[in-house]
């Protein structure tokens, strides 16, 4: 067996390093479920978390500003509304519905993505994504129709989610091209956060003062955005698109398998068919166009 080279070495290491950050925003709609309505109020908790991943990601952020020109501003700006409607409609969404649920219906946010593609550029999705699209459709019938006790308001609103971080994803893969990614990281989250500041009196403020509520605030602000933005900026330079789409699709998993066995979520037989079919669907619009480009080169 051969030694492993520097490169090698490297690739693994941004391979593991992607499969605990998927771990950990699998987590975070337990840590979400666990204290949102409960121990915080919603918007407050954004503003929060926010607050703490933008404090955490300036120092590497401060000099690629100069780098960055109006457009990226604009772009940034823009991405960060996107980001701050995605997670505040998820925050909104899980109160009325279950972690797992909510993980599993935000993973759909890639398939939209051609959606956003058709609407802008009147680019119709390819026959690979419009047959993952009816997929993921029919997955989350199962997972919220009848026999998954319904499709719920909380439901609803993490559709709503998932629709925009779908156009987030889109917008953020033009602006960035040519750009620095990190003041623009740093733009999205700091818009996040002053809008969740703007709009805090108009919520009836609730902060419970406690190692769960704080915990979960640091948890999510350092962790769960800044690190984990910053990690896979830097690990997309180690290793291939495809393995990185590869382990992001595991995110409900985590979700589900934390959510399980701390919250008592489970899914029935149905439920987890439909799972199956969202994974499948994300990982056939994700990965296959990869590979078939990967392999006509």
């Amino acid at each position: 067996m051969r030694d492993l080279t520097p490169q090698d070495k490297s690739r693994y290491l941004a391979d593991f390093s992607m499969l605990v950050v998927t771990a950990v925003w699998g987590f975070s709609f337990t840590v979400l479920k666990s204290v949102l309505g409960q121990n915080v109020s919603i918007l407050f908790f954004v503003f929060a978390r926010f607050f703490v991943a933008s404090l955490f990601l300036s120092p590497f952020c401060i000099k690629g500003f100069k780098t960055l020109d109006r457009g990226g501003y604009i772009g940034g700006i823009s991405v960060g509304i996107l980001i701050f409607l995605g997670f505040s409609l998820q925050s909104f969404g899980i109160e009325h519905t279950t972690a797992s649920k909510a993980a599993f219906i935000t993973g759909l946010a890639s398939i939209f993505v051609p959606i956003y593609l058709l609407l802008h550029k009147r680019r119709f999705p390819s026959v690979i994504n419009g047959i993952a699209i009816l997929a993921a459709m029919f997955g989350m019938y199962l997972l919220t129709g009848p026999a998954g006790g319904g499709f719920s308001w909380g439901d609803f609103l993490v559709l709503l989610c998932a629709l925009g971080f779908g156009a987030q994803i889109y917008v953020l893969g033009i602006i960035t091209r040519g750009r620095n990614p990190l003041p623009l990281t740093f733009l999205q989250l700091a818009t996040t956060m002053i809008l969740a500041g703007v709009l805090l009196p108009f919520e009836a403020f609730q902060f419970e003062f406690s190692l769960r509520s704080v915990g979960a605030i640091l948890f999510l602000g350092i962790l769960g955005t800044a690190g984990a933005l910053l990690t896979q900026t830097w690990a997309q330079k180690k290793t291939s698109p495809v393995k990185i789409g590869l382990i992001l699709t595991a995110e409900p998993l985590f979700a589900y398998l934390f959510a399980s066995a701390l919250l008592g979520d489970y899914f029935n037989p149905v439920q987890k068919i439909g799972g199956a079919i969202i994974i499948a669907a994300v990982l056939t619009a994700e990965i296959l166009p990869l590979l078939l480009k990967t392999n006509n080169k």
